[in-house]
């Protein structure tokens, strides 16, 4: 056993402790795509009934065994500072113990599922109160999800994802997206109540539409935010979330709100959402681009179905005569033998959507290309470019005022880097000296890479 692996599982169980000694309620979400956003809305939806000091939402993406116990004890990464180290130890032995206290009424926690065993983990450190599971397949099931090559099959990821709803404490909600059939069907793993949400009929809290909302400008239609409609039996609500598109943040209020309706939360609190939501970066966001153009920004990471509906998306907005909608799109990772598959399908689905430049950038851009042409996209609207630097100044040279450009990829790691299209963001946003506060993977040892 390796020092780190040591002091996280010692973390994980002062933690465990932490959380049973002063009685917090405990929202756990998992999913292979829309956690990081559904943990936000949630946290909007609570801060408008409790202060933002009683609920804690952690801002990053603290979804594994060093994460969540972060959370509870309200510290960022350690990295390799002796000192944040100490200090993270320090305040864990003290709230373990009692003589200090996090002073927090509800955790939200968000809980990936790398390899198997990682939920049922998680889990074991923090004992959901509430269960929410956004979507694994989405609506297609022949999208490999991701994570999808460290698992022997689709019903072992399947399985993993489960272990949340199965860990449920007595009393419990499971809150599942009724539009994944694999999610739906984990109602039948817990004896606890459940709850769904998502636009098919008969769910509790039912999509009723969602548009991103644009208005006229001398560019060309400017999309500013995405507008929702949910029904919940005799109530209604509404929002129109500033600063991102698309479907998957419909999904994360409605989720939200369907958690909100468990924990009978008025629903004038509800309504106060907008104002306490904020974009996650990287995630679906709207940033305002060089020569008047509009960047959607949804470059964390990304999976077969997660990129398909960004490309939806991009496609369903509402354009002005001359406005030219662009997708800078990269490798997908962590799917496996389909990898090469996925990647064309992906490129046929550009083509699909009407986007009308497609620019293609790492190891499976050349299939992507590939799949994009063999659908009919012309040869002078696809490029392959492998360096993501090199492909932000090629969009730079073509960009023409209106234009919105979406930019999509798997994240990599520190040590494999992966394509990176935050550095696309970055080279087309309007104002670069606030890459830091609005994009991702800023910090010190990301741009030393």
């Amino acid at each position: 056993m390796s020092l780190l692996s040591g002091l996280q599982g010692w973390l994980g169980r002062a933690a465990s402790k932490t959380l049973s000694r002063e009685g917090a309620m405990v929202i756990a979400v998992t999913g292979s795509v829309g956690k990081s956003t559904t943990k936000q809305a949630i946290g909007a939806v609570l801060q408008s009934e409790l202060s933002e000091n009683r609920v804690r939402v952690p801002k990053n993406s603290f979804n594994n065994e060093l994460g969540v116990p972060l959370t509870v004890f309200g510290h960022p990464a350690p990295g390799r500072s002796p000192v944040a180290w100490v200090s993270l130890l320090s305040d864990a032995c003290l709230m373990k113990t009692g003589l200090k206290k996090t002073g927090i009424r509800t955790f939200v926690f968000e809980m990936g599922a790398d390899k198997p065993g990682d939920l049922a983990y998680l889990t074991s450190i923090a004992k959901p109160d509430i269960a929410v599971v956004t979507a694994i397949t989405a609506d297609d099931e022949s999208l490999v999800p991701v994570h999808a090559g460290n698992y022997p099959s689709l019903d072992a990821l399947v399985e993993e994802k489960s272990q949340l709803v199965k860990a449920l404490k007595s009393g419990g909600v499971a809150v599942l997206n009724a539009d994944d059939k694999k999610v739906f069907a984990m109602r039948h793993l817990t004896h606890e109540r459940s709850m769904t949400y998502g636009e098919a009929d008969g769910t509790d809290v039912r999509i009723v539409s969602s548009k991103i909302v644009t208005q006229p400008t001398a560019h060309g239609n400017a999309p500013i935010g995405l507008e929702v409609k949910l029904e919940n039996y005799q109530r209604s609500y509404q929002a129109t979330i500033p600063g991102v598109y698309g479907r998957s943040a419909a999904y994360a209020y409605a989720a939200a709100v369907c958690v909100a309706e468990a924990m009978d939360i008025a629903p004038e609190q509800i309504a106060a959402f907008e104002k306490h939501f904020r974009p996650v970066n990287g995630r679906t966001r709207i940033l305002p681009g060089i020569k008047h153009t509009y960047l959607f920004d949804d470059t964390y990471n990304a999976s077969p179905a997660s990129v398909i509906q960004s490309l939806k998306d991009l496609a369903s907005v509402e354009t002005a005569p001359g406005q030219r909608k662009i997708a800078c799109l990269g490798e997908m990772r962590e799917l496996g033998a389909k990898s090469e598959e996925m990647h064309r399908r992906v490129g046929a689905e550009t083509a699909k959507a009407g986007i009308d430049v497609l620019i293609c950038c790492g190891i499976f851009g050349r299939a992507m290309m590939e799949g994009a042409l063999a659908n009919g996209m012309k040869s002078e609207q696809v490029r392959f470019i492998e360096d993501t630097p090199e492909a932000g100044l090629f969009i730079q040279e073509i960009l023409k005022p209106g234009d919105i450009v979406l930019a999509k990829a798997s994240q990599g790691t520190l040590e494999t880097k992966g394509v990176r299209m935050e550095r696309v963001i970055k080279e087309l946003m309007a104002e670069p000296v606030r890459a830091s506060e609005l994009l991702v993977r800023q910090g010190a040892a990301w741009q030393r890479k």
